[in-house]
């Protein structure tokens, strides 16, 4: 019998035998090889609202310190938030302000005021008591090292990692040498940070953080930055704000959220994520919310 197919299907049927002679055994041709979440990408895209502890559970230890970091595992934090800097010498350290003067002695030991962090080694930061001004009970608490608030979180928790300075590669590094790179969220304000961090380990999870008005340009600088997460001043956002970025195909957060009742209308309006000071607070009236749809 005469083959009767068109001169169009044989060489449509001819290429398709190529491209499956191509594609590597157990593999279907065409389809995308996705590489299945990190952890960090897991917890991010959870169906939960995530609960997260500002500075570790800050409203019962003094913020950024290995107390306040445990107390945040404790509380069942999903992730617990810490900021850091660069010492004189160069070791990550975790602090929030750029000064000394408000969460240490610093002012009472060295005089002066003002005191930058970043001008300080830290043999000199380790001389510090960054307890006493929350609660005299937390006297002589250190300022901790990055490393060693990462080893405290990651005993129960997740850290969820702020840069308030020095370079992304520095960070990167840490978390890779750690083995933490695709274990913890990674959060700026600095967007060109972030972008950095997205460049050099594209899978981690980084957030871009904002305030003041949210608009779409800031979400398409945002886009240029690699994150997955739009964290932002509570104040500002609002159901329009939450789908904006969802839209996006990203995740919402909001910093700094105390109140119950604020928390179950972000909940409502359908929030993702909630950094706060009291997560005990936040996980006893929201529970296991999921965002709303």
């Amino acid at each position: 019998m005469p083959n009767l197919q068109p001169l169009w299907w044989t060489r449509v049927c001819w290429l398709v035998a190529i491209v499956l002679s191509r594609a590597p055994l157990g593999s279907t041709a065409g389809a995308a090889d996705v590489p299945p979440p990190t952890p960090a990408q897991k917890l991010v895209r959870s169906q939960r609202v995530l609960v997260i502890g500002h500075r570790g559970n800050s409203s019962i230890a003094p913020e950024n310190t290995v107390a306040a970091f445990q107390s945040a595992v404790e509380a069942r934090a999903d992730l617990v938030e810490l900021d850091y800097y660069h010492s004189a010498d160069g070791v990550p350290v975790v602090f929030h302000d750029k000064t000394l003067d408000r969460t240490t002695d610093a002012v009472h030991r060295w005089g002066g005021e003002k005191i930058e962090l970043v001008t300080k080694t830290l043999a000199e930061l380790r001389q510090l008591d960054a307890g006493s001004w929350f609660d005299a009970r937390f006297k002589g608490a250190a300022i901790p090292t990055l490393e060693e608030a990462l080893r405290t979180i990651h005993n129960g928790s997740i850290a969820l990692v702020e840069h308030k300075q020095g370079d992304a590669r520095s960070c990167v590094e840490l978390l890779q040498r750690m083995e933490l790179a695709d274990q913890v969220v990674v959060q700026s304000f600095d967007w060109e940070f972030v972008r950095d961090c997205h460049g050099l380990a594209p899978r981690m999870a980084l957030a871009a953080l904002g305030k003041e008005e949210l608009t779409e340009e800031k979400l398409d600088a945002i886009a240029a930055t690699g994150a997955s997460v739009v964290g932002w001043d509570h104040k500002h956002v609002g159901r329009a704000q939450i789908e904006a970025i969802h839209r996006r195909g990203w995740q919402a957060w909001v910093y700094t959220v105390n109140d119950p009742a604020r928390a179950r209308e972000l909940v409502a309006a359908g929030i993702d994520g909630i950094i706060t000071d009291a997560p005990a607070l936040v996980r006893s009236e929201i529970g296991e919310a999921v965002p709303a749809e």
